[in-house]
């Protein structure tokens, strides 16, 4: 592979990254809202406060230094958006070298960021109380947003590759 070819896959995944990120926020809010009330409050009864907040406070605190009230908003949107962004280039990769359709490479990378990015990571940082203390829907509304993720970046992807005929 041409590093170029390499520098165009990363800057498309960037960019699909963010789509998604910005479509799945919208879908997350809509299906939380589905979510039976006695679910809701067992999962805010187990959760430390909300992911991106808790991951921005524990990764200052660990890095020597601490987040006020007024520095922790804009970190917990650099923990959110930074992950939304990182893993838009794992479907362009894959996709561009597993020969993989777009829709299976985004279901994949769906996939693979709900159960890292939210199942195992997460917990074992510190970021979140374990899996097995959140109430199943959670998990389902999680992955399920993710494929949805997965979904946006490889439609996202694919139509910056048709525009700027680079498939």
């Amino acid at each position: 592979m041409r590093p170029q070819n390499l520098f165009l896959d990363i800057a498309v995944g960037l960019a699909a990254g963010l789509v998604a990120t910005k479509v799945t926020e919208f879908v997350q809010e809509a299906t939380y809202k589905l979510m039976p009330e006695r679910a809701k409050e067992r999962e805010e009864a187990v959760r430390p406060g909300p992911p991106p907040e808790t991951a921005a406070r524990k990764t200052a605190e660990a890095l020597g230094f601490g987040l006020d009230e007024k520095q922790l908003m804009p970190a917990a949107m650099v923990v959110h958006y930074g992950l939304g962004l990182a893993w838009g280039p794992v479907y362009t990769l894959l996709r561009r070298h597993s020969q993989m359709e777009p829709l299976g490479a985004g279901f994949v990378t769906g996939a693979a960021m709900s159960l890292i990015a939210d199942e195992a990571l997460p917990p074992a940082l510190g970021f979140t109380a374990p899996s097995h203390d959140y109430p199943t829907l959670t998990h389902v509304r999680g992955f399920t947003n993710h494929l949805i993720y997965g979904a946006v970046a490889a439609v996202t992807a694919e139509t910056i590759y048709y525009l700027t005929d680079t498939r």
